[in-house]
């Protein structure tokens, strides 16, 4: 697994503060700072590390809505979101909607990895708040599922309906 990471420093921006911003969140990511001719300059790096982000996802109790944007952003082989810079700055996750303005997160599974595999290890399910296996789940709910068809049977209840609003 890689992580892309990248952000825009507006020219209202401390570059400073939104590398730290950045390194809040993946502080083995390895950064360099690329000046541009029409903006002032953006953060661009790269690391194999997610624990800090699975740490804050855990601790900020937002294991379920990260899921679904880490799902909402996949593609064959990758996830994609965007994390807003003052949350992380302060060392907090909070996904961030503003593409112009938040800090890119790209999570690029190797050749010999599945990226759903990554994103259950990221952001895995709760129930009540607490962790569950999936694996576990989905059987026992198809183990139910057949339960309950063998309960039913062919004992399907017929109903005949009747229209009494004619005007008679």
């Amino acid at each position: 697994m890689e992580v892309i990471i990248k952000a825009k420093v507006k020219p209202t921006e401390d570059k400073y503060k939104v590398k730290k911003a950045i390194l809040n969140i993946f502080p083995r990511a390895k950064l360099n700072f690329i000046k541009e001719d029409n903006e002032f300059g953006k953060w661009e790096g790269k690391t194999k590390s997610v624990e800090k982000l699975k740490e804050l996802l855990r601790s900020q109790a937002i294991l379920d809505a990260a899921r679904l944007v880490l799902e909402k952003g996949m593609t064959e082989n990758a996830t994609k979101f965007y994390l807003n810079k003052q949350a992380a700055y302060v060392g907090a996750v909070n996904f961030d909607i503003d593409t112009h303005g938040g800090i890119f997160v790209k999570i690029l599974a190797d050749e010999n990895e599945d990226i759903m595999k990554i994103i259950k290890d990221i952001a895995p399910r709760t129930k009540g708040g607490i962790i569950i296996n999936e694996d576990e789940l989905e059987e026992e709910e198809k183990e139910e599922n057949e339960g309950s068809k063998e309960e039913n049977g062919d004992n399907n209840l017929k109903i005949k309906v009747i229209d009494n609003t004619s005007g008679d």
